[in-house]
């Protein structure tokens, strides 16, 4: 797993009067103005990029902070951004952010306060990658995945070999794709300037499955008092599975065992007699349509106790259990190209 995206800030009134004259200077403009009489509405300084490529750091002077944001493994290492080194790859978030901070110093030649607690952070993706047996079953389970909805998920938007949820919420949101074609499509491009992947590596990612959690910056002002610096990497890597884990739910269920699992986990046979009807509503109805036909309280009960006894929420989204979801639960997580090289039987180049 590692860090695949960072935003933080920093306040304009915590650097030296030099410093903050020179960020002043930098970058464009972006200004919107009332076209009937010429008023300026407002002004701004656009995001820019430390380099060519956008995809790797970039800043803005905005209000009364200093804003960076960009995938700290692009400038940890050699950039690579499919498994990442150092604190990206470790899920360090602090060194992440210093990492960050002192690369856009240097090359700004500005002097940014080096305290941890300094800075805000309002954005932080985590991203895991899934080996399955090839391409195909990368796309049939985002084919799986792209149906999963209900509850917390809502598939906001579809691209390609990409499939997001909740992309536009300021807590939480996902997203899953093909990390193979992704890695190609890069490669075409004629202004990347970052890691060059090998034919070898990228056709071994292309049996990679990547989903990736967004935790945005309503998640980070609700911590609870606990700041964003003593989140440890444990603590990242449990929202990653939480938010991805509940969508595939149990290995070990299928339609000829539901009801007796169902039993197993349910307080009593009523219990257990009402999730089952859920289950059957759902399988005849459809999520929405067996929704509305539960009372509020009964429907979150039943739900809770179906989840218990294996059953994820791909499978109530779709009303049965999802045959592709087996591959997923069971592939492997791959933290290294050394790894993948190795389950793919491929040798080092």
């Amino acid at each position: 797993m590692l860090v695949d995206w960072v935003t933080a800030r920093v306040l304009l009134q915590l650097l030296q009067d030099e410093d903050r004259a020179k960020l002043g200077q930098l970058g464009d403009r972006v200004r919107r103005f009332n076209a009937a009489t010429g008023e300026i509405v407002y002004e701004c300084q656009a995001w820019d990029s430390i380099r060519s490529d956008s995809h790797h750091l970039t800043y803005r002077v905005s209000g009364d902070a200093l804003w960076m944001q960009g995938s700290p493994a692009r400038v940890i290492g050699d950039g690579d951004a499919v498994f990442g080194a150092g604190p990206a790859r470790a899920l360090d978030l602090v060194g992440c952010v210093e990492r960050m901070r002192e690369v856009l110093a240097a090359v700004l030649a500005v002097q940014l306060p080096a305290a941890v607690p300094d800075w805000t952070v309002s954005r932080v993706d985590i991203t895991g990658n899934l080996l399955l047996r090839s391409l195909a079953d990368v796309r049939a389970g985002l084919t799986m995945l792209r149906n999963c909805e209900g509850g917390r998920y809502r598939v906001s938007q579809q691209a390609g070999d990409t499939v997001y949820w909740s992309h536009r919420s300021r807590y939480k949101s996902g997203k899953a794709y093909a990390k193979g074609p992704h890695l190609a499509q890069l490669m075409r491009r004629k202004d990347y300037d970052g890691r060059r992947y090998s034919e070898d590596e990228i056709d071994s990612a292309s049996r990679l499955l990547r989903p990736e959690l967004s935790l945005r910056s309503h998640y980070w002002r609700r911590q609870a008092g606990k700041p964003w610096y003593e989140k440890v990497p444990s603590e990242l890597k449990a929202e990653w599975q939480a938010y991805f884990g509940r969508m595939l739910g149990d290995a070990e269920v299928t339609e000829m065992n539901i009801e007796e699992r169902v039993k197993q986990v349910a307080e009593s046979d009523g219990r257990a007699k009402a999730a089952i009807g859920c289950w059957a509503l759902i399988k005849a109805y459809g999520w929405e349509k067996a929704r509305e036909m539960s009372g509020k309280r009964t429907w979150y009960y039943n739900l809770k106790v179906l989840r218990a006894a294996g059953l994820s929420d791909a499978d109530l989204s779709a009303g049965n259990v999802v045959p592709i979801r087996r591959p997923l639960i069971e592939c492997r997580q791959v933290d290294s190209w050394e790894e993948l090289r190795a389950l793919c039987g491929r040798r080092a180049a």
